[in-house]
């Protein structure tokens, strides 16, 4: 019998052994990773869908007036509102600790909940800096580490995140008269004049106003991040 046949027989057979024993152990470790990414982001879930949490977010975002630490404690110590700002804020804390430890996928859970994670942040964040001073240090600390990341995932065309309010009212745009963009442009001032009427009426109507750019109604939203945002933008559609 040829022993060292044998011998390195036995080994190509020990090496096979161990790597379907860990190509089986790996398998099964992502098993077990994936039911906890499940069973984590299911709890996220019914508690972010739960009534009473989304009352809490709604008081923040639309009920909460006060601007200063002092003024909301003054008006809030031990009611609603108090409980509303710790509830919601250290939900979303949680959140941000989950994606740092890397028990979320940020991108992924962000992409639903972001929004609203941006619109709290932008409310409450002036309390929040002052609470930091006065009563907490850490407060919120793993929330506010998420918000860049909210706004990557929920507006990553804006070249100034930070300019957006986002579920607030909308401010009505102001209206330019025709003699005023006339001067402006005679003037030489910055101007981007945008031709939003679609695309049929466009191209029946051979009228342009001086070095107007057409947009299709459908397009603007994909082609928003895309302009200048340096000057004042003007839209017509008639």
């Amino acid at each position: 019998m040829d022993w060292g046949a044998v011998d390195a027989i036995a080994t190509v057979v020990s090496a096979v052994a161990f790597i379907v024993t860990a190509l089986y152990v790996r398998q099964q470790l992502r098993a077990v990773e994936k039911d906890r990414y499940l069973e984590i982001t299911n709890q996220l879930f019914q508690i972010w869908q739960d009534p009473d949490f989304m009352a809490a977010q709604l008081w923040l975002l639309h009920k909460l007036q006060e601007k200063t630490w002092a003024e909301f404690i003054e008006k809030h110590r031990g009611d609603y509102g108090e409980a509303a700002f710790h509830r919601v804020g250290a939900f979303y804390t949680r959140l941000g600790a989950l994606a740092r430890l890397r028990l979320i996928d940020e991108k992924e859970t962000l992409s639903t909940l972001g929004g609203y994670a941006l619109a709290v942040w932008q409310k409450i964040e002036p309390l929040v800096k002052e609470a930091r001073a006065l009563e907490n240090s850490t407060l919120f600390a793993d929330f506010e580490r998420i918000i860049p990341a909210c706004y990557e995932c929920y507006v990553p065309n804006l070249r100034e995140p930070r300019n957006i309010r986002l579920f607030a009212p909308q401010k009505p745009a102001d209206r330019v008269e025709i003699r005023e963009l006339q001067r402006k442009i005679e003037a030489g001032e910055p101007v981007l004049i945008l031709d939003v009427r679609k695309t049929a009426d466009h191209d029946a109507d051979p009228r342009r106003l001086p070095g107007a750019r057409h947009i299709a109604p459908d397009a603007i939203a994909g082609t928003w991040g895309e302009l200048p945002h340096d000057r004042e933008i003007v839209l017509y559609c008639a």
